[in-house]
């Protein structure tokens, strides 16, 4: 009865050291890598979360598709590396600093015609960088886009986590 109790005693021990170290490594290693729930009630206004956009946006003549323009304001580097495969006409790279400009002027003629197709912009970047923000104020500010536009909670690593884009 005794080798009994001490062996379970001695079970007991190695699955609580098991689980400790477990917990460990999730929250070293995969906790910061997650992305925490995104709130919509809680996002600062022209913010939005993935679900409550694409919740809206869905295209009724073609499921598959939302009814979207992206921005890209992530660096070049990120950019060139990965970014996602959409239409020329649904896709554009804009990004603070020198060639702002000239990356705006390309897109605005579609980006102008977004309300009219019933869609919204949506910008994104990393989700540490600030530059989804300022892309968007800009064109808040244009005075020429009529569209809603956004900023996309979480950024790339939402459009990874839901599908839309890969590395």
């Amino acid at each position: 009865m005794k080798d009994t109790f001490s062996q379970m005693v001695r079970f007991g021990l190695c699955v609580l050291v098991l689980a400790g170290i477990l917990y460990g490594v999730d929250l070293f290693y995969f906790a910061p890598r997650r992305l925490p729930p995104c709130v919509q009630e809680q996002l600062p206004p022209g913010h939005i979360c993935l679900d409550t956009l694409t919740s809206f946006q869905k295209d009724p003549t073609d499921p598959r598709n939302y009814k979207i323009v992206w921005v890209d304001a992530r660096s070049e580097s990120d950019f060139e590396l990965n970014h996602l495969i959409f239409p020329d006409d649904r896709m554009f790279p804009i990004r603070p600093g020198s060639a702002m400009q000239q990356l705006t002027d390309a897109a605005i003629e579609r980006l102008m015609a977004a309300y009219d197709r019933g869609e919204c912009i949506v910008v994104f970047c990393t989700e540490s960088c600030n530059s989804s923000d300022q892309v968007a104020h800009e064109l808040r500010n244009s005075g020429l886009i009529q569209a809603p536009v956004y900023v996309l909670e979480g950024g790339w690593l939402a459009l990874k986590r839901a599908g839309i884009a890969e590395d």
